[in-house]
């Protein structure tokens, strides 16, 4: 069985739909209805073992509680946005914390920013609900009281890069995390990272009625955000460019996917990275090779090579695949020449077949026992003889 999943909801971050799109991934008796800890404390253990799919406000440290590995996915949100999302909910529902002192007093964003006594619960809000480890026993007992104290005094730790290196590692960690700017995107690389069918529909972000404009915002206001979210600034920068990189990812694997099951492109060579799967299913064979050789001296080995790997192959594109060889010192091991020459493999390479090839040698230009070990690479890429592959023939020369 696989782990269930959880989505670990940073408030203000999700949005409606992509909650009820995962939702609409699994049956209703799967999925836990606790969204806030004292709901969740109030299930039995046994019931908590029966879920498929968590989500809410539950913490990082959920595993630990129901005693179950967790595959983690979450959503980063633009700190400064995320923030003025937070003044809005807080202004609008009255179970909010402080909600009746914000609209009694009158609090503007800047106010409701700079107030040291209750700013705590958005102050890096993002990192510490990636990097807060909280005693969930503890919790269980007092989760207002406990939970409070807890957060505040990580709070405190506004500028604690350690805070900010387990938010990282764990963001990294989870199977997936998106960005809320970017929330058509983020739901096409959770189908693609989860196997989900896709929703094509556009995703829609809860925004409140009482928000104010962002060209309503002063620089004060800004800035005062941005004091107390200086981890989330780093967090949410950093996130992004591996968010950027991972949907690259995606587009690429969909784009060789798409090359490798076109019919059209059944008998074209094959012009990226070779899996290293497809890698161990080539073949060399030294045919013919001297036995001694002059220093520094070029000459020809014959060979043979043998493609079983699927992919027809070329010596062209950006990563060409060549027929190369190392020098390695028979009493040690070790290589004396590690970069050989290069030889183009054969103009057409098909699949299953075997062809003949003369490769180019030149010996090193220190007298001894040598053994010459003919292989393959693909240049930026790898080298066919590495551990795990173990494509290449050997044959033991003295230079003189």
């Amino acid at each position: 069985m696989k782990d269930p999943l959880y989505y670990l909801h940073i408030p203000k971050t999700g949005g409606t739909s992509f909650i009820s799109f995962l939702d609409s991934q699994f049956d209703q008796h799967e999925i836990c209805p606790a969204q806030l800890l004292p709901g969740l404390f109030d299930i039995p253990d046994q019931s908590l073992r029966n879920y498929s799919f968590f989500r809410g406000h539950l913490w990082y440290g959920l595993s630990s509680y129901i005693k179950r590995n967790l595959t983690y996915i979450t959503m980063l949100r633009d700190p400064v946005q995320r923030t003025i999302s937070w003044y809005s909910h807080v202004k609008r529902d009255e179970n909010a914390y402080r909600h009746r002192r914000v609209v009694d007093e009158n609090w503007s964003l800047l106010d409701f920013v700079q107030d040291s006594e209750t700013n705590w619960d958005m102050t890096n809000a993002q990192t510490l609900f990636l990097a807060v480890d909280l005693d969930y026993s503890r919790l269980a007992l007092d989760p207002v009281g406990y939970g409070t104290e807890t957060v505040k005094q990580y709070a405190q730790r506004a500028d604690d890069r350690a805070l900010l290196d387990i938010a990282k590692k764990r963001l990294e960690e989870a199977a997936f995390f998106g960005i809320t700017e970017r929330m058509q995107n983020s739901m096409n690389l959770l189908s693609y990272r989860m196997g989900f069918y896709p929703d094509f529909s556009a995703p829609t972000l809860n925004t409140s009625l009482n928000r104010p404009l962002d060209n309503e915002i002063s620089a004060e206001t800004i800035a005062a955000i941005n004091r107390i979210t200086t981890l989330d600034q780093e967090l949410y920068e950093w996130a992004c460019q591996l968010f950027e990189q991972r949907l690259s990812q995606m587009v690429k694997s969909l784009l060789v996917s798409r090359y490798e099951s076109g019919s059209e492109n059944q008998d074209a060579h094959w012009l990226g990275p070779l899996p290293v799967e497809s890698r161990k299913l080539f073949c060399v064979e030294i045919v013919k090779a001297p036995s001694e050789i002059g220093l520094s001296t070029k000459f020809q080995v014959a060979a043979e090579v043998t493609n079983n790997s699927g992919r027809r192959i070329a010596s062209r594109n950006s990563n060409p695949v060549n027929i190369s060889y190392h020098w390695i010192e028979k009493s040690t091991g070790s290589a004396a020449i590690f970069d050989g020459e290069r030889t183009p493999t054969p103009s057409r390479l098909p699949v299953g077949e075997r062809k003949a090839v003369s490769v180019s040698v030149e010996s090193p230009s220190k007298a001894g026992q040598y053994v010459l070990r003919i292989t393959i690479v693909q240049e930026g890429v790898a080298w066919f003889d590495e551990p795990g592959v173990d494509v290449f023939s050997d044959v033991e020369i003295v230079v003189k």
